[in-house]
């Protein structure tokens, strides 16, 4: 029988994360990116006051917002945090006391360059051992807060201005629909203008022709 050991489970937490927060942080805003986009999806599932066939053109449309979300956030966040990781090991960005040192040691005119490894080439160095665990604080505090940076830049103009270039995209298309057979040419201002009743009602089997019964614009 199956039995949890959460003390077990704690400890796997502390050695996977306690040398890494930046890694945390984008397990956690990934994985809360995910249950947003979750929630809000199941709303509109199971709103009765949605109909079935809005649902169908409102469930793919978020399921895709949701995409861009968690993907922007994760890819963006990663790729920061392995890049900082990156200059540190490699000695570009240190501490002025491990510099100092650096410029003393063996390595003086081989640390900084993108094919060194700190943490390879000074780890059998008994000299630098009064300098590992600030070395190792260093580097977890650099790598979250650049993290950190990158989740921000991320959530706040990132995933906006894709979500954007999406809608704009949408827009021509539902622009172009519209057009189609009338003499009276839609722009995007009057797609855009969500107060305007009479726009709504006479486009509406135009702009959602499978959706007419009561699909806003």
């Amino acid at each position: 029988m199956f039995k949890f050991n959460f003390d077990r489970y704690l400890e796997n937490i502390w050695n996977n994360y306690s040398k890494d927060l930046s890694k945390i942080l984008i397990h956690t805003g990934t994985i809360g990116w995910a249950l947003s986009s979750a929630a809000q999806i199941t709303a509109i599932l199971f709103n009765d006051k949605i109909s079935a066939k809005e649902k169908t053109f409102l469930i793919p449309q978020e399921t895709f917002d949701a995409l861009v979300n968690i993907g922007s956030f994760y890819l963006l966040t990663t790729g920061i945090k392995n890049f900082s990781k990156k200059l540190v090991t490699t000695g570009k960005v240190l501490p002025k006391s491990i510099k100092d040192f650096m410029d003393k040691s063996p390595f003086k005119t081989s640390y900084g360059k993108s094919n060194f490894d700190m943490e390879k080439e000074m780890k059998p160095l008994v000299s630098f051992e009064p300098y590992k665990k600030q070395y190792t604080a260093f580097k977890n505090i650099f790598t979250t807060g650049a993290t950190t940076a990158a989740s921000v830049l991320s959530c706040n103009v990132i995933t906006p201005i894709l979500r954007n270039e999406l809608a704009s995209i949408s827009h021509k298309t539902i622009v172009n629909r519209a057009n189609e057979g009338t003499s009276q040419i839609l722009t995007k201002k009057d797609i855009d203008n969500k107060d305007s009743k009479a726009l709504q009602l006479k486009y509406r089997p135009v702009l959602y022709p499978r959706h007419t019964d009561s699909m806003k614009v």
